[in-house]
């Protein structure tokens, strides 16, 4: 990922040592040059040319994103599309279908363990946590607080929720988690308030979600 972010630099220092070169060439040495002298230059000539052959093939190669990337991959167009043309359609999409890889349902993923514990499945540096966090309040937000979502939200260990809680307080979002703990300490029952609270912020979920990814986009290859 390094030589991609650094390899367009190279090639336009390496054209203009080119095109010094040959205006140097041109102008002092080709009208002096006898036979032998311009065999030479045609050789040296051919060599440059093929070193710059060679390095617009090695951009042509790391300027495509060969590596899909979890968020950005194109699965029509077989490649990634620009990080700033990326939706938040896409990355809920995405988090949907890695939600059904941590748990078997909706109600697992609210009731079992699956939050407490460190996994794979969240990548490095568990770099995916903060975003099912985000996921799982977004979908809550959704649903009406009639369906069984929110039973499964209701009846989730404390333990669950807290966790919930640390994954997105990690990534900053203290304000937040303290106005939706303090909702949960003084009304525990009051769907309507949370739901509330959520349908305010559904808004800002959704692009704090994006920009997350964003922002880690390196680290979702």
């Amino acid at each position: 990922m390094k030589l991609k972010r650094i390899l367009p630099a190279l090639i336009l220092a390496a054209g203009v040592v080119f095109l010094v070169g040959a205006v140097l060439i041109l102008a002092l040495v080709v009208p002096k040059a006898d036979y032998v002298y311009k065999q030479v230059l045609s050789i040296v000539i051919a060599v440059f040319m093929l070193l710059l052959t060679g390095l617009c093939v090695l951009y042509w190669v790391f300027s495509r994103d060969v590596y899909p990337n979890y968020f950005l991959f194109d699965r029509k167009k077989k490649k990634n599309i620009p990080v700033e043309k990326l939706k938040f359609t896409m990355v809920s999409d995405r988090m949907t279908f890695l939600l059904g890889q941590i748990a078997d349902s909706p109600e697992a993923l609210w009731k079992s363990d699956v939050l407490l514990h460190e996994s794979e499945t969240y990548g490095y540096r568990s770099v995916y946590k903060p975003l099912v966090a985000y996921k799982m309040l977004f979908d809550l937000g959704e649903q009406g607080v009639e369906t069984s979502y929110w039973t499964y939200f209701r009846e989730a260990p404390e333990c669950n929720i807290n966790a919930l809680c640390e994954a997105l307080e990690r990534v900053g979002e203290k304000k937040m988690m303290q106005a939706f703990k303090l909702i949960l300490e003084r009304e525990p029952k009051d769907n309507m308030k949370i739901k509330e609270f959520l349908r305010r912020n559904m808004g800002y979920i959704r692009s704090k979600m994006v920009s997350y990814v964003v922002k880690h986009i390196e680290l979702f290859y």
